[in-house]
């Protein structure tokens, strides 16, 4: 059976993954317009910060253009498309890598609004941790398309680390996280639009990789969903509260050491009760599970009853037991009396209903140490343990016919059956399972034959 909570947080994965790569695309040409127009706070967000360089921006552009084309490709032949827009990506980063390794400095950042690059003091060029990213991004996509998914979620992680660590230093002012050695920072939307990215590239495939551990139905997923959320956004919280808290004089460092450890504890004793409970909640599951699995593999789905498997089983240890004690155990072959009219007529539904009230009243009319059992179709076993007289059996076997005898009400009206019963009986007809079970037929057969509704023992010849 389908997992459709499961089905539905995939769907909404998906369409974030599309959202995240759509926002991306927003952002990147309002900054192409803000070059254009010249509005700064479109360039930098605030005055100040460093501006995205606009080649970046069309990097972001087209990768994210790839990765929402590659979601609508339905053939392999379609996927030369994003196939050469990522590969577009990959080189600028390459390239601008090489010119800050003094390989080569083509100006591949500078192909647009060139002329307005160097009038800010400081020359606007694609910085070197964004450049490293765009490669990262790239290879993973690339990854991607030919289906190695962990090996691109892992490279898009990459992503996600660079860009963060540029983001925290941004909110704790530490400018060594934010640029490398001495040149140009990476921008604060550049650094929120890598993020936006690898999201979308690591929910594209929601069922597979890194991910799919994340959406799994299983305890893990839940836990990991659980967990990772806090573990990522309240410790740079606390953190950065810490800091307001200190510059602002609110307390010293060591109050404000003492404050992050205690809610770090705290955070921590929260997430371990929380997984402590989606394993419980899993264990509790997977064993509701394994009793549906054994159960749909020894009993019957429409009657409840034991079905052939279980029915042998019971068979050999009542057997077993009666060796060990020298008991006496006696074996019923039942067949249904004119049940296939019934199915002709009323139809099969009419069927499982007669079908369901003849375990009912079998079930009535046995002790508990007795075991009745559905072979299939009409046809019913039934084993009988602790026999003190033959004559015992005799008489549960006619109370079976008397009850199954009775009118079945089903589909709006009254049917009326009847049963053949064969029997055999341990030891003196035989000490088999397999035996036992072909003298019981044999014997049913025989009552059918001599005009139903009646049993008959196994004569032995």
């Amino acid at each position: 059976m389908p997992d459709f909570a499961n089905e539905r947080l995939l769907k909404w994965v998906r369409t974030a993954g599309v959202v995240s790569s759509a926002l991306t695309i927003v952002v990147a040409i309002g900054v192409l317009l803000g070059w254009e127009t010249g509005n700064q706070s479109l360039k930098s967000v605030m005055p100040g910060l460093v501006a995205m360089n606009p080649v970046t921006a069309i990097c972001f552009i087209v990768l994210a253009a790839a990765l929402l084309i590659w979601g609508k490709a339905t053939s392999g032949s379609q996927l030369w498309v994003p196939l050469a827009l990522t590969a577009v990506v990959t080189l600028c980063g390459l390239v601008r890598l090489g010119a800050y390794l003094s390989v080569w400095d083509l100006p591949v950042d500078r192909l647009v609004f060139a002329s307005r690059l160097d009038t800010g003091g400081v020359p606007n060029r694609m910085a070197p941790n964004t450049a490293f990213n765009f490669c990262l991004l790239g290879l993973a996509f690339g990854h991607l398309l030919f289906g190695h998914v962990k090996r691109a979620h892992f490279l898009a992680l990459g992503a996600v680390l660079t860009a963060f660590i540029a983001l925290i230093g941004y909110a704790y002012s530490v400018t060594s996280l934010v640029r490398v050695a001495a040149f140009i920072p990476m921008a604060l939307h550049t650094a929120v639009l890598f993020l936006l990215m690898a999201a979308a590239l690591l929910w594209a495939t929601p069922e597979a990789g890194l991910t799919g551990a994340i959406t799994s139905s299983t305890a893990g997923g839940r836990v990991i969903r659980r967990m990772l959320p806090t573990l990522v956004l309240v410790p740079p919280v606390l953190g950065w509260l810490r800091l307001q808290g200190e510059l602002a004089g609110f307390f010293g460092p060591a109050f404000g050491v003492a404050m992050f450890v205690g809610a770090t504890v705290a955070m921590g004793m929260a997430l371990t009760w929380l997984t402590a409970k989606a394993v419980d909640r899993g264990e509790a599951e997977r064993r509701r599970a394994d009793e549906i699995t054994l159960r749909l593999a020894h009993f019957d789905s429409l009657t409840g009853l034991p079905n052939r498997l279980m029915f042998e089983d019971r068979l050999r240890q009542a057997l077993a037991r009666a060796r060990r004690a020298g008991g006496t155990v006696a074996l019923l072959f039942l067949d249904l009396d004119g049940f296939k009219k019934v199915n002709d007529i009323l139809g099969h539904a009419a069927g499982d209903q007669v079908l369901k009230q003849v375990a009912q009243r079998m079930e009535t009319a046995l002790r508990s140490v007795d075991t009745a059992a559905r072979l299939g179709g009409d046809e019913f076993t039934i084993v009988l343990e602790q026999i003190k007289n033959v004559n015992d059996i005799e008489v549960v076997a006619q109370r079976l016919l008397l009850l199954l005898s009775q009118p079945y009400l089903v589909a709006g009206t009254e049917a009326r059956l009847s049963a053949s019963v064969g029997v055999s009986i341990f030891p003196t007809d035989g000490q088999a399972l397999g035996e036992l079970l072909s003298q019981a037929d044999a014997a049913m057969y025989r009552a059918k034959r001599a005009g139903k509704n009646q049993v008959a023992f196994h004569a032995v010849t």
